[in-house]
């Protein structure tokens, strides 16, 4: 009898290790299951955002060859218009003078779209040097100003730039910033709207800010602004969304920040800001 029970301990020793183990593999497959299932679910979400990803750049790439086409073939149209009306018509000096400030103004529209797409393939190459050279940000800015108030005799351009604010930075980059900003508000405000770029300093950051009276630009579009080829719905008849994102790049070349707010009671505030700069 004591060998029976000697017997049958042991089996139900043997059962529980066998069930034991059992359990174990049942939950060591189980385990090896739900990481597998896993792994396949974000295998399968990361392929889905990649593809996402690849159609909405194929998407902007496709919205930027039409706009850039549209924006290369209008002054040329426009040009080409000018001159064969100057040609073939006997104008009066005012006619004519308002003609050749038109052309002027295409030339000049394609030139900084030109220098734009040209900018853009250097940055996204990293085949830019960024030049530093000292000099005062408000004299620079007047000018552009100015060359602006040229171009646009139509329009209300204004300044309020403090004196002798000094920067040290790339003359030719952040000329094709602030022309971006003041393009960008000239384009999309009204013809009575009044444009004011401001220089000043504020908690020892260097500002520069240009201010419109336009429609303004939607909380949600403010996050993607500043995205290559992204153009807001105020925007989806002009430009081709180089700009504001090729004014990002040269301001972060610059080690500065740039932003988006309200202007009030309407309109947009865009503002760089630098770092001071010493002697």
């Amino acid at each position: 009898m004591e060998m029976i029970g000697a017997n049958g301990a042991g089996h139900d020793k043997m059962e529980k290790k066998i069930e034991s183990e059992r359990e174990r593999k049942i939950l060591q497959y189980d385990s090896e299951g739900i990481t597998f299932l896993l792994l396949l679910i974000a295998g399968a979400i990361l392929i889905f955002r990649l593809v996402k990803r690849q159609l909405l750049q194929s998407h902007q790439q496709q919205n930027f060859m039409m706009a850039i086409t549209h924006e290369l073939k209008t002054p040329i149209a426009v040009t080409k218009l000018n001159l064969e009306t100057m040609q073939i018509r006997k104008l009066d000096p005012v006619q004519q003078k308002k003609l050749i400030q038109s052309t002027i103004e295409e030339a000049n529209r394609l030139n900084t779209l030109c220098n734009n797409i040209l900018l853009m393939s250097q940055i996204d190459a990293g085949g830019y040097t960024v030049a530093r050279e000292r000099f005062d940000l408000a004299t620079f800015a007047s000018d552009c100003t100015e060359d602006f108030i040229t171009r646009f005799p139509d329009r209300k351009i204004e300044m309020e730039l403090k004196d002798e604010v000094m920067i040290t930075g790339d003359k030719l980059l952040l000329l094709l910033a602030i022309n971006n900003l003041l393009d960008n508000a000239i384009k999309y405000s009204g013809k009575d709207d009044v444009v004011l770029v401001k220089v000043f300093q504020r908690n020892r950051r260097i500002v520069l800010q240009v201010i419109d009276n336009g429609k303004g630009i939607t909380a949600r579009e403010k996050e993607k602004i500043f995205e290559k080829y992204f153009r807001g719905a105020q925007m989806q008849t002009k430009g081709t969304g180089l700009g504001l994102y090729l004014t990002r790049e040269i301001v972060k070349q610059h080690r500065g920040g740039i932003s988006v707010t309200n202007n009030i009671p309407r309109g947009c505030i865009f503002e760089i800001r630098f770092k001071t700069s010493k002697n």
